[in-house]
């Protein structure tokens, strides 16, 4: 890592660093490719590594006692994943799940505890992450109690267009159900909505984006809010 010039990392919290505080993390980060479905971490499992996402989407997903499960929000290159670890709570009742292919750089939970004591703005900079996130969560929790199906899914769209650069994306509508917490019919039912509304045109497994600033309408108030907190706090320059 020492020989990566800190520019050229796409993870905007590791480019939001100060200088000298990259380079005392550099080399306790390994890079890691990141395939579709692959799990982070379980469900109440210990964390042992947390993860600096450079391409590709993540999955929060929490389950209840009864086993029904539901998306809670998506992190990609914007953020960071193990909130646990920063938290010193070593686990988390919720699973992390790679939903698009990607790569990340990782880091053993002893060696970022460590650093965010010798490194004040590490420390402030995952925090402010942590915020944004839970906002993120709460708005999730807001727009699956009262927003439509329709709604959500361009909300859900829009996120990961934001994280992938890019207005086409892979995705099932078995993956699409749970991550909107409907069965598989309703999203089958928003996506020939926006279909014909030439939103977006979905074929087998894929979902290309042609009208953002349609989907922006549609989604309304259910999206936005946590945009403007992560712009407010980390959307900056160093």
């Amino acid at each position: 890592m020492k020989t990566i010039p800190q520019s050229s990392i796409e993870n905007h919290l590791l480019a939001l660093l100060p200088d000298a505080d990259f380079e005392l993390l550099a080399p306790k980060l390994q890079w890691i490719d990141l395939k579709v479905r692959d799990v982070l971490y379980g469900s109440n499992q210990e964390i042992e590594y947390a993860y600096f996402p450079t391409a590709g989407i993540c999955s929060v997903i929490a389950e209840n006692a009864a086993g029904v499960r539901s998306e809670t929000g998506v992190v990609g290159k914007e953020g960071f994943i193990g909130i646990a670890i920063v938290l010193f709570a070593g686990s988390a009742p919720s699973h992390v799940i790679v939903q698009m292919a990607g790569r990340a750089l990782r880091i053993r939970k002893s060696h970022l505890q460590n650093a965010m004591t010798e490194c004040p703005a590490l420390q402030a900079i995952l925090l402010r992450f942590i915020h944004v996130f839970t906002v993120q969560a709460s708005q999730t929790a807001i727009a699956n109690g009262h927003n439509t199906i329709t709604q959500r899914l361009a909300r859900w769209m829009l996120m990961c267009q934001d994280r992938a650069d890019a207005p086409e994306f892979t995705m099932t509508h078995e993956f699409l159900a749970v991550m909107l917490a409907v069965r598989r019919s309703g999203v089958t039912e928003a996506l020939n909505d926006l279909e014909g509304r030439n939103m977006v045109r979905a074929t087998r497994g894929r979902i290309v984006i042609l009208n953002r600033t349609g989907l922006l309408a549609i989604a309304g108030g259910a999206y936005g809010v946590p945009e403007k907190e992560y712009q407010r706090l980390l959307d900056r320059a160093k």
